[in-house]
This record gives structure tokens, C-alpha cells and sequence, in this order.
């Protein structure tokens, strides 16, 4: 008797289980219904987004963060990327079959925004009059969702990138300006240096040649320093770190040297000489800041 009732209790056991787990798949499958996309925002590795008149930007997942491929070829910002991301999983509205929608009308036929992510084309058309709700196009549905999403789609190209002036893991060895060595804690403080904005190179293309050689035997990295030190323009990214104050106090804005720590507690540095006197011998050294002598003239 005891193990008949035993057994009737594991059977009713299983067929709960089982009916939960219908259950969490039904709900499952009806949440894939309801989401713009069927792709989990975490497991996207690559986003290209195409606006009209404009570049395409070209983001990849790496192993120490994002990085834009196109137009620039730099550190994505994380930050940037976690608020674009969500739209893969927007709420749909209303889904409806493309075949069935006049395309020109809502703006689908040809998208001021088309955006990629991985393999998967998400066409972003205009909004619904009443609503203002967006219409989507997604292979050969048409969904309606909220717009919030337009912000992050239409963030300037710079936007996306990454104000850290060193790039992710890069670790500085030895640097130089102008061929004059930098201290080790001036580099030291470069590592956690961010910009107040990051802009296009344009043409600037004079200033003091600032390099940083790196300690872990990876790629140089060479800036042009301008703007008293506080604009560092890469060459090769074509970029411009823009901050309020120099990010290394030390570069003395008439020469654009780092002045080491024992020749800033004395002052500037100041150039000698030697003065020919009045019997062909050599004078002392002079300094060129000091008053120059005065001859007092017979009357």
C-alpha cells in the first residue's frame, strides 16, 4: 500500500515537471515572438550601422572590449555600445507581413538607418501617426516598436569611441618628446587618462612628436602634441585627444619639452655662453637672463 502510493506520488512528480517545463517553453517562445530579434544583446559580436549620407560604423567585440573598425580604426566605448545593444530584444507592437505593407510609405523602401547585427538586417522606416511608434522591417516582417532606441542610432560617429587616450592593455615602457625622454611617473599617469571629447584629425598635422614605446614588445604609439599640450593627435587613427589641461603638467608650452622633476624645482633652463674680453682671453660664462654689463662712456 505504501509503496503504491509512493509510486502514484513520483508519478505526479514528473508529469508536473513536465508540465512546468511545457509551460517555461511555451513562454519562451512566446517572448522570442514578441522581440524584434531572436539574437540575446550579449552574444553579438559584430554591428555595422549605416546612416544615410554618412559613413558606415563598423564595431567588433574583442577580448579587452569593443573596437571601431570603420571610419576610424580605434577603441570603442563600452558604455555607448551596452545602450545600442538592447535594441535587439525591443518589444514589438504589431508584427505584420512585409509583403502586405506599402514599404515607400512607411519609409522601409529606402532606410534613413539600416542597422546590422552580426548577419541580420534591421531596417528602421518612419513612425506611426498616432503612437509615433517606429516602424522596423526584419527579413519579411515588418514590426512596430517604441522609439527610444533613436538616440543611440543617431549618436555622432564619435560618440562611439573610446575617450581613454592609451588604448586597452596597453602598458607604456619608455616615451620621449621630441627625442627628450619622459619619467617614468609621467607615463605612469597616462594609463588611466581619458579626453574631454575625441575628434577628427582635420589637417593638423604639425606639433612635438610624442612617442610611447611599449613594455610589452606590442606597436608604438605616436602622438602629435599642440594646444599647450592639451590636443594629442594620433597619426594613424586619425584622431585627436582634446583635454582641458595637459594630461603630463611637465611639457613646457614655449619649448613643448617634458622638463624632468630636478629641473623644474630650479626654474626653466637657461642657455651660457662664452664672451670674448678686451685682451683676446674668454670671459666667464654669462647667463643670457642676467642684465647685460653697461660701459660707463668718457665725456
Amino acid at each position: 500500500m505504501l509503496l503504491r502510493r509512493w509510486l502514484i506520488n513520483a508519478g505526479l512528480l514528473v508529469v508536473v515537471a513536465v508540465l512546468a517545463a511545457a509551460a517555461t517553453l511555451e513562454g519562451e517562445q512566446a517572448d522570442a515572438q514578441t522581440r524584434l530579434t531572436p539574437l540575446p544583446a550579449a552574444e553579438i559580436e559584430r554591428i555595422r550601422l549605416q546612416r544615410a549620407g554618412e559613413p558606415a560604423i563598423v564595431l567588433e567585440r574583442a577580448a579587452l572590449g569593443w573596437r571601431m573598425r570603420e571610419p576610424y580604426p580605434a577603441a570603442a566605448d563600452d558604455a555607448q555600445l551596452r545602450k545600442l545593444l538592447p535594441v535587439a530584444e525591443a518589444r514589438t507592437q504589431r508584427t505584420l507581413p512585409a509583403a502586405v505593407v506599402d514599404a515607400g510609405a512607411l519609409g522601409l523602401q529606402q532606410p534613413a538607418i539600416r542597422l546590422w547585427l552580426d548577419d541580420l538586417e534591421l531596417r528602421f522606416g518612419g513612425t506611426e501617426p498616432v503612437a509615433g511608434l517606429r516602424y522596423v522591417q526584419v527579413g519579411d516582417l515588418v514590426h512596430v516598436i517604441e522609439d527610444s532606441h533613436l538616440p543611440q542610432l543617431l549618436a555622432p560617429v564619435e560618440d562611439y569611441l573610446s575617450r581613454r587616450l592609451l588604448p586597452p592593455g596597453f602598458s607604456p615602457g619608455i616615451g620621449s618628446i621630441d627625442g627628450r625622454p619622459l619619467t617614468a611617473d609621467m607615463l605612469a599617469r597616462l594609463v588611466d587618462v581619458q579626453a574631454l571629447a575625441v575628434e577628427p584629425l582635420g589637417d593638423r598635422l604639425s606639433g612635438q612628436l610624442l612617442s610611447i614605446a611599449s613594455a610589452d614588445g606590442g606597436e608604438d604609439l605616436r602622438f602629435l602634441v599642440t594646444d599647450a599640450g592639451t590636443r594629442w593627435s594620433r597619426l594613424d587613427q586619425r584622431l585627436s585627444y582634446v583635454f582641458t589641461t595637459p594630461p603630463i603638467a611637465e611639457i613646457d608650452e614655449d619649448t613643448g619639452f617634458a622638463l624632468p622633476a630636478e629641473e623644474q624645482s630650479t626654474g626653466p633652463m637657461r642657455s651660457e655662453r662664452l664672451l670674448p674680453d678686451d685682451t683676446g682671453g674668454d670671459a666667464p660664462l654669462l647667463d643670457e637672463d642676467a642684465p647685460m654689463p653697461t660701459r660707463k662712456l668718457s665725456p
